[in-house]
């Protein structure tokens, strides 16, 4: 065929994204295909047709792998680096008394300045963690951990938003907190005066309480909220930071042992 007389001549062109790598390592690249002929383009589409098997064998590798034991789900405070943060350690205990159990460190901002863009997103994003975990792993038990903002997206997440100036959301369906065997929040800003599972000294409520407490009725059980008297942001009108700072040493035992035992409790 001569491509330079040929009138029907058409050159087609396609990018096909392939996926290089699993989970948080891949990289993408793009491969791009010229076929200037008819056998060319015979030849292509066999091509095409291999690599599409390919990357979907690639996509397979995503699939969630269901813990045997427990699957923790840990949110971080605000500016602290990507990753599960001070919880970090507490989750990491946990997993040694509980065989076979994972952590994932939920992935949001965790943003101060852009706070309540940056915990919207948080609860956004932990709301279809929970469900799509619990949607393929029915059989396993969640563990929900969270510290400062981390502890607000979490708390938001289960009982739904209802707090001022943030989006409201709904609580979670029976089907999902049926499959939460505990959950522990510290120095929650959403922390709401009268509610039952506080565990601490504090006698107030935080800088964002909720308008609609009710909504963690279903999760009441099963949550221990930690705040103490001083601390200004689950507690509103407190002054000492290093109190907000202080939960991990000074709770850092009592939670894991109440974890641990809730989980065991159910298995």
């Amino acid at each position: 065929m001569d491509i330079r007389s040929d009138r029907e001549y058409r050159v087609l062109m396609l990018q096909l994204p392939l996926r290089i790598g699993t989970g948080s390592r891949q990289t993408h690249q793009h491969i791009t295909f010229y076929p200037t002929n008819i056998s060319a383009m015979i030849s292509f589409m066999l091509v095409l047709s291999f690599l599409m098997v390919l990357v979907s064998a690639n996509s397979t590798t995503d699939a969630i792998t269901c813990a045997k034991g427990a699957h923790l789900v840990v949110a971080r405070g605000s500016l602290e680096p990507e990753g599960p943060g001070a919880m970090g350690i507490l989750a990491e205990e946990i997993i040694k008394l509980i065989p076979g159990s994972d952590m994932e460190a939920l992935v949001y901002p965790a943003l101060y300045n852009e706070y309540v863009e940056s915990q919207t997103e948080g609860v956004r994003t932990m709301n279809s963690v929970i469900n799509n975990y619990v949607k393929n792993c029915p059989d396993t038990d969640l563990i929900l951990m969270g510290y400062s903002q981390g502890a607000h997206v979490t708390m938001d997440t289960m009982c739904g938003a209802s707090s001022e100036g943030f989006p409201g959301t709904l609580s979670q369906p029976s089907y999902i907190t049926d499959n939460v065997a505990a959950i522990i929040a510290m120095g929650d800003p959403s922390l709401t005066k009268g509610q039952p599972f506080l565990v601490g000294t504090s006698e107030g409520s935080g800088i964002f309480p909720r308008n609609l407490p009710i909504g963690c009725n279903s999760i009441a059980s099963k949550t221990v909220s930690i705040c103490d008297k001083g601390d200004p942001y689950c507690e509103a009108g407190g002054k000492d930071l290093s109190v907000h700072l202080s939960y991990i040493k000074n709770y850092g035992e009592f939670t894991v042992g109440h974890v641990v035992k809730a989980w065991k409790s159910r298995n």
